[in-house]
């Protein structure tokens, strides 16, 4: 392959052009976004039950859900959730289904949905299921709304609504890329049916039967055939209600005197629905137009494509009417883009000013720094080739390439111009130059590489970030190694030779075995003067090198295990500015006007803070959600801080409901409220002996005090209340037998006499669809105490108290129930104030502490953190990789002694990286936790290529020479890569707000730290533990 790319400079060429056309061609055409999408071998089962509690959802619905999901083929574990809905009008339910890796999901998920249909017909009636895909909590917590608009004018909410439903809505839903248009906030037309009591029970009817027959208006019939000309024709009689008056006349019930009319019984109204929400900004009721993506598109293309239709639009709008845009998640991905874009540029740059104050030739910095571009093109060829989308964590992975990419590129071409220097012919000493460093280069490359290889076995949500990282890494340095064997050796030969800071040749960077050519240094750079004094000071003193060592790695890990903070995952501030969030919750039953009525105090109160620049309010009949902004330049004041306790002071004055107030962004990031940081899950199958083992735990947590916040039912969140009360109506079937009364007749007569909405019934008017409820007068005033008293019509003539034949009364109800496996589950969340060490032994002392039943286990886990199975997997994928790299440096040295000599280099990387998060006061997640291990298959590189040449100079010299000569000559080569790596990855750290702020710095931060200190170590304790293990032995 060298020597074809050299005596082919044309055909070399052209390849390059190719690649560099179709590298345009994938960066233009590949998906952008903010997050990789990837397909778990998961699905998401959701159940809604409106007035339900969550007890009798997981009873009656998760439950048998479970039992059948438990059949499905593939199926690994199962999670389920059945919790109070925030809005308090009923419950909800989530089931995530986890199927094996290997799992067809596309058959999985037919098989899932036809498992849910079989037992469909046995649900209760007004349930409501719904089969996703899974998304992680992660992403589960972002706003997936791409873009909001606000639709404001002159008119009713009803005819807004109109306005958004048929003319908004349909234009945006064709455009490409866009998968559904959410219109919320508009009024619903709504035939609502008020029957008489007082007729009702003269004539016997019951008010079901009425709202039967006026289904029958919507329901096609086709009661056969007629033959004419010797064809079969279909008769079909059409019953539908052209006019509402249509309603009002439909026959009820056959009389002598005439027939009994729906408009006889009571009245017939078309009107809109009771509001179920209300949403406002600026204290102004709105209608907001959602707009959602289709998975695998541009983002900042559908954008723009759906703002400017939009504006369009709103060109053709009646009068008064506008559009305003609330929310563009792509000016986040816009401005994380850029950023990225930017620091990436000054990172080439810095990289290109390095190259040159080393090379000090033109011709040679552009032949090494075009491997960049066609490095980085041809991985992106790969990326889209292979669906990943442009996203953060690829345009990071790329980024992060920079500096890596470069190497093999300097290494052939100082080993190139070494021959030339030597007398060879340009062809000739590019093509023996080239090949006398494959094995070194390939094996730098494979141990770079070869670290990337256990991530491609992650599980879980882990994939999801790392997954499209470790392509993009490691299509870059693997397309750098074809780039370093083709592209470099056919213009090696054509460019200007390097020239040292004395302006004579340099000597070789890296040889293969043979001594410098030159016998004599007519100057010796002054770093490597002082390296030789340094190296021989090592060389005679070991002990003392190995005590420094040992030290040094000692108190890094000292500073890093006191101070560090460790977290779970980067989340960033998602480019919002900063603002605070305030949540109402009040108890079930309060009602919308009683919530609305506290949101609107609040909003009177946000109105006289001059800095607040909107707020919106989200208004349901038990729960509320308000949001605030601040303007830009605010940013990292301490004036949001005052504002949020200034509202956290405010909502004290209020009792019987509970106001959580949470600031966001820059100006909260590292103070305001403080997260759990420790949490155990309690699992069994028994849900109330779950509850007491969590309450035992918390209460012997509480004696410490260090802990803050014990909190015994975690996994609810803060929104959401351990215990809920409802009402009930327990029919007794027996007395209804005795009076030959159905269940089901006796629970419609309550639903109509009562205030909610059942199962909705829906019903054509003209050519549009309606609901419909019918209902009897005084429903509106109907309370809990008239219920037992509620007369219920047994026949025509006679009637009896609901309470004669049901219990009607107030229970304590659960509210959220969740399960693992059939399992019951509950977390226990705490934060320790205090050194995790601390934290940790304090966690192992109370659950060594607690006697658990047969059947019941704890698991521990850092609130917020790594499960134990993502933790079991991130330390198999270390060791694989130390495994790996120890397997191909055994190969290359064909030594099974000399890779652990190369292996020490990792210990000496942490050091840095210890020290790095320590002074940057950044915080060590699981991100840098990732990036640690990669920079280990980057850090032994310099290992590598000392210790190769030292055995390869052993050969034709005494060891003590071959260990000071062979160091000696790597220095400058080390030295040039080290400061390209670490100057190229210096621009994506610098000047950030926080070392927090994205997820590019915890990985940045781990590899400069690690590179920094393993240089330092590597060119002094690598020799001497070269001479005293391997030396000494061969």
């Amino acid at each position: 392959m060298i020597d074809l790319a050299i005596r082919r400079p044309v055909a070399t060429a052209a390849i390059y052009i190719a690649l560099f056309a179709l590298g345009v061609t994938s960066f233009r055409l590949i998906p952008v976004e903010d997050l990789p999408e990837v397909e778990f071998p998961s699905l998401t089962v959701t159940a809604a039950w409106n007035g339900a509690s969550p007890e009798a959802l997981e009873a009656f619905v998760t439950a048998p859900l479970e039992t059948v999901i438990q059949q499905v083929g593939g199926v690994e574990k199962v999670v389920s959730e059945s919790f109070a809905d925030q809005q308090g009008t009923g419950s909800n339910a989530r089931i995530d289904v986890d199927f094996e890796r290997e799992t067809r999901m596309e058959f999985a998920r037919l098989e899932l949905s036809e498992r849910i249909n079989s037992i469909r017909d046995e649900l209760p009636e007004g349930v409501v299921l719904d089969l996703s895909e899974y998304v992680p909590q992660e992403f589960a917590e972002e706003d997936e709304r791409l873009l909001s608009f606000s639709l404001t004018g002159p008119y009713t909410f009803a005819r807004l609504g109109e306005i958004a439903e048929e003319e908004i809505a349909p234009f945006v839903r064709g455009l490409p890329g866009v998968s559904a248009v959410d219109v919320r906030g508009a009024e619903r037309r709504e035939i609502a049916v008020e029957l008489d009591r007082g007729r009702l029970e003269a004539l016997g009817l019951r008010p079901e039967e009425v709202s039967r027959r006026i289904s029958e208006l919507s329901q096609p019939r086709a009661p056969g055939s007629v033959e004419l000309d010797g064809r079969q024709f279909a008769i079909a009689v059409r019953t539908r209600a052209l006019e509402v008056s249509d309603i009002a006349d439909m026959i009820v019930l056959s009389r002598p005197d005439g027939p009994v009319r729906v408009g006889d019984l009571g009245q017939v109204r078309d009107q809109t629905e009771d509001p179920m929400f209300f949403w406002r900004i600026d204290s102004q009721p709105t209608i907001s137009i959602s707009v959602f993506r289709q998975s695998g598109t541009n983002v900042i293309q559908v954008a723009d494509d759906v703002k400017a239709a939009m504006t369009e639009l709103g060109s053709t709008l009646p009068a008064g009417v506008g559009l305003e845009l609330l929310l563009d998640q792509s000016e986040n991905i816009r401005e994380q883009l850029t950023e990225l874009r930017l620091r990436a540029i000054a990172a080439a740059i810095v990289i290109f000013i390095v190259l040159t104050l080393f090379l000090r030739s033109l011709g040679a910095v552009l032949v090494v720094f075009a491997t960049i571009g066609f490095s980085v093109l041809t991985a992106v060829n790969f990326l889209y080739m292979g669906g990943f989308s442009l996203n953060l964590l690829t345009l990071w992975g790329l980024a992060w390439g920079f500096g890596l990419v470069v190497d093999n590129g300097i290494v052939v071409l100082e080993n190139v111009e070494r021959h030339r220097r030597g007398g060879a012919g340009p062809s000739d000493a590019a093509s023996r130059g080239a090949r006398q460093v494959v094995l070194p280069v390939l094996a730098a490359t494979l141990t770079t590489a070869i670290v990337l290889v256990p991530f491609l076995f992650l599980q879980g949500e882990l994939r999801v970030y790392y997954l499209p990282l470790t392509f993009a890494v490691g299509f870059s340095i693997i397309a750098s190694l074809f780039v370093a064997f083709t592209f470099v050796p056919a213009l090696a030969s054509r460019v200007a030779r390097m020239r040292d800071s004395a302006g004579v040749v340099v000597d070789s960077a890296l040889t293969t075995g043979e001594a410098a050519s030159s016998p004599t240094r007519p100057s010796e750079p002054f770093y490597i003067a002082g390296y030789r004094s340094l190296l021989g000071f090592g060389l005679r003193h070991p002990v003392l090198v190995a005590l420094v060592c040992l030290g040094s790695l000692g108190g890094s890990w000292y500073l890093f295990d006191e101070h560090v903070s460790t977290g779970s995952y980067w989340s960033g501030f998602g480019g919002r500015g900063s603002g605070i969030d305030i949540t109402i919750s009040f108890p079930r039953g309060a009602g919308l006007e009683r919530t609305d009525e506290l949101v609107r105090s609040f909003e009177a109160k946000l109105a006289t803070i001059d800095e607040v620049e909107r707020f919106d309010a989200q208004v349901y009949p038990n729960y509320a959600r308000m949001h605030a902004e601040f303007p830009d330049e605010l940013e990292h004041t301490s004036i949001p801080v005052a504002i949020k306790d200034q509202m956290t002071a405010y909502s004290y004055g209020f009792s019987g409901v509970d106001v959580f107030v949470r600031g966001y962004g820059p100006s909260f990031y590292g103070g305001g409220s403080s997260p759990p940081n420790y949490s155990l899950q309690v699992l069994g199958y028994n849900y109330l002996t779950v509850q007491e083992i969590a309450e035992e735990i918390a209460s012997r947590l509480t004696r410490f005090s260090r802990i803050r916040d014990v909190d015994p039912n975690a996994n609810s969140g803060y929104y959401r209340r351990d215990r809920e009360f409802e009402f009930y109506v327990e029919p007794n079937r027996e007395a209804l037998a005795a009076y030959n009364l159905p269940v089901q007749q006796l629970l419609n007569y309550v639903s109509s006499n009562i205030e909610g909405r059942p199962s909705v019934s829906r019903i054509r008017v003209g050519g549009e669809e309606v609901r419909y409820a019918v209902k009897v007068d005084g429903y509106r005033e109907f309370d809990f105490h008239d219920l037992s008293d509620l007369r219920v019509p047994i026949s025509s003539r006679e009637e009896l108290r609901l309470a004669n034949v049901a219990e009607v009364g107030q229970r304590q109800v659960l509210a959220s129930i969740r399960r693992e496996d059939q399992q019951y589950e509950r977390t226990v969340a705490w934060e320790f104030r205090g050194p995790v060490r601390f934290g940790d032994v304090v966690r192992n002392a109370v659950v060594d502490a607690m006697e658990l039943p047969p059947g019941y286990r704890i698991e521990k886990s850092r609130y917020g953190g790594w499960t134990t199975e993502e933790t079991t997997q991130m330390w198999v994928v270390l060791a694989f990789s130390i495994l790996l790299i120890y397997m191909v440096t055994a190969g290359l040295f064909e030594s099974l002694l000399a890779p652990f000599v190369v292996l020490f280099s990792l210990p000496f990387a942490l050091i840095g990286v210890f020290l790095i998060f320590f002074y940057t006061d950044a915080t060590f997640t699981r991100t840098a936790f990732i990036g640690t291990i990669m920079m280990g298959g980057i850090v032994v590189n310099n290992a590598i290529l000392v210790v190769y040449h030292i055995g390869e100079l052993r050969k034709r010299m005494p060891t003590a020479a071959a260990i000071v000569q062979g160091t000696l000559e790597r220095v400058r080569p080390i030295l040039m890569t080290t400061l390209t790596t670490v100057f190229g990855l210096l621009p994506l750290v610098l000047f950030a707000s926080s070392q927090d702020e994205n997820i590019w710095n915890a990985l940045a931060l781990a590899t400069i730290g690690g590179l920094i200190s393993s240089t330092l170590f590597v060119l002094v304790a690598i020799p001497v533990a070269y001479r005293y293990i391997v030396a000494r032995r061969i």
